[in-house]
């Protein structure tokens, strides 16, 4: 019912974060996921505010709410064809408190996660962080709190992860291509890249051609939006709202492409309050904050997001040894050329809604 929410909330928190010359990726229904365990619990505005900037202030009562991101949470977990997908999302709470009962029960039943009292001033408080989340990721994210000085003084922290492996539908054959990447109007870098032409998802529109790749469960999809304008990645995601998102991803189509795109791997560790105060999350960090139905005195510091992300020949993530079966479709005629040879969005959707979502520049 609120199948586009998560590529607004990604494309929202997007434009919080700060465009330097620095690649970065990030997970919008994580990111949504754990700020659901913090909605079993919030009351009033604090609960509302939750509502309204996952659902673009739909309409929805707090069931619909539920069966929305609990569905989410446990569908993300029945790839076929070897897609799989872990996530880390825990609430931890400072020491001494005491989650109630209903809460637990709810976090468990609907997302299958928890909320854990910690003492944040010790050592080992970093260690079972980074520990939850090494497991729940199986090792693709070994470490989200880098130093325990960055957690002591937290009243409650949200963690989030998430890790995700995948090969394409339709595999690249191995190359030794180089693909100059022109990094800005002045520098360039020769980069190891992906190269074939065949039949593959292409659509365009006044600001951008995307190129769409599927993997193995089709219902997960690569997409890489470039930028007509060579250099012009910024002033373009300006003009990327939900509706030019949905649209290009809609009207995909069957294309012969000679298609070349760096392969590369992002690792990204983020600060969420900021991002989710500017977009219109601000109460459940304040001292206003209504979180009672957590615990009575429930207070929430900060929220740690990490993702890491790699596309090569084979698909997606460092765990595949080798690539997917490579039968390319020929047909006759010049095809399209697609290079991104230049700084880009990208995204992973599962039917549409956004698992990641990055910036690669180079």
């Amino acid at each position: 019912m609120f199948y586009q929410a998560e590529s607004e909330l990604g494309l929202n928190f997007l434009k919080t974060l700060p465009a330097h010359n620095e690649s970065l990726v990030f997970s919008p229904i994580s990111i949504a996921l754990v700020l659901s365990l913090v909605h079993a619990g919030a009351r009033g505005n604090s609960k509302k505010q939750i509502e309204d900037t996952l659902l673009n202030k739909a309409v929805c009562n707090n069931c619909q709410f539920i069966n929305h991101f609990s569905g989410i949470a446990k569908n993300l977990k029945k790839g076929i064809n070897g897609v799989e997908v872990n996530m880390a999302n825990r609430l931890y709470l400072r020491q001494g408190s005491t989650a109630k009962r209903q809460f637990l029960a709810s976090i468990i039943q609907n997302y299958g996660a928890e909320a854990r009292a910690l003492d944040f001033r010790t050592f080992d408080a970093v260690q079972k962080i980074n520990g939850y989340v090494k497991t729940a990721t199986k090792g693709k994210v070994d470490r989200i709190i880098n130093n325990q000085d960055s957690i002591k003084n937290s009243k409650g922290l949200l963690i989030n992860a998430l890790s995700f492996k995948a090969a394409w539908e339709e595999g690249f054959p191995i190359s030794s291509a180089f693909l100059p990447f022109e990094l800005n109007s002045f520098q360039s870098k020769a980069m190891d890249s992906i190269k074939d032409f065949t039949v593959r998802g292409y659509s365009t529109d006044e600001y951008f051609r995307v190129l769409t790749l599927k993997f193995k469960d089709p219902r997960y999809q690569f997409s890489i939006f470039l930028p007509k304008q060579k250099h012009g990645l910024n002033e373009a995601l300006k003009k990327l709202d939900n509706r030019r998102f949905e649209n290009l991803l809609n009207t995909v189509k069957s294309t012969h492409l000679l298609v070349e795109i760096p392969k590369f791997n992002i690792d990204r560790r983020l600060s969420l309050k900021n991002s989710l105060k500017a977009i219109g999350i601000t109460e459940i960090f304040s001292d206003f904050a209504d979180l009672s139905g957590i615990t009575d005195d429930a207070k929430i510091s900060e929220g740690i997001h990490k993702a890491t992300f790699q596309i090569n020949e084979a698909g997606t993530s460092s765990g595949f040894a080798k690539p997917a079966e490579y039968n390319p479709v020929r047909t006759s005629g010049q095809p399209i050329e697609f290079k991104a040879n230049h700084p880009f969005l990208f995204t992973v959707t599962y039917m549409n809604q956004s698992i990641f979502m990055g910036v690669f520049r180079g």
